[in-house]
């Protein structure tokens, strides 16, 4: 997440719109969309996917609605002959279990969190690349999104914190909140 599918924090684009009783989807089209790519990610990972959207180009990204974004990663993904193999298979299980290693790291522990910037995906926020935040809790345990989103698998669990941020050394001192993102273990070192 290293291009202009990483907006979080950025200026420039507006408010988000809140719609009221919003629908799960405006049009019928997005509901198949919907359909049709959970059934093709089924057998794959999630940030498979979402690594596929990531390929779309900066200007047709901006330029499209939430469920055009899954349908043009659905065309792409369905040129891959392990996706459509896999569509008529059982779905795959999700994860389990526990990582080989006890957490790094404890609530209220100061962190820094790295700049995993890489030729594939990542799904550590740019906004907070760099930055020391305060652990809050262990979150959960989930496989590191880079490698399942390259090989459409997932690999060994491993460690997830929720870490706080003071909105101030995000987004300068007129920030007036605490910005809460679960990052990987791998992400974090302990802060000097």
């Amino acid at each position: 997440m290293d291009g202009v599918h990483d907006m979080g924090g950025m200026h420039g684009f507006g408010p988000v719109p809140i719609e009221v009783d919003e629908p799960v989807y405006h049009e019928p089209w997005e509901g198949r969309v919907a359909a049709i790519t959970r059934r093709m990610v089924a057998n794959s990972t999630v940030d498979r996917f979402r690594y596929t959207i990531e390929q779309m180009p900066p200007a047709e990204y901006l330029d499209s609605r939430y469920y055009e974004r899954w349908l043009w990663a659905a065309e792409r993904l369905a040129d891959e002959p392990d996706i459509i193999e896999g569509m008529a298979a059982p779905p795959t299980p999700p994860p389990a279990g526990e990582p080989a290693s006890a957490p790094r790291f404890a609530p209220g522990q100061r962190v820094r969190v790295g700049n995993p910037v890489t030729a594939s995906h990542t799904r550590v926020p740019r906004y907070i690349r760099t930055r020391e935040g305060t652990v809050v809790s262990r979150s959960s345990v989930w496989p590191h999104p880079t490698e399942s989103a390259a090989t459409g698998r997932y690999g060994a669990m491993e460690q997830v914190y929720t870490v706080a941020f003071d909105g101030r050394d995000l987004f300068g001192p007129a920030a007036d909140h605490v910005v809460v993102v679960d990052v990987w273990e791998r992400d974090l070192e302990e802060a000097s």
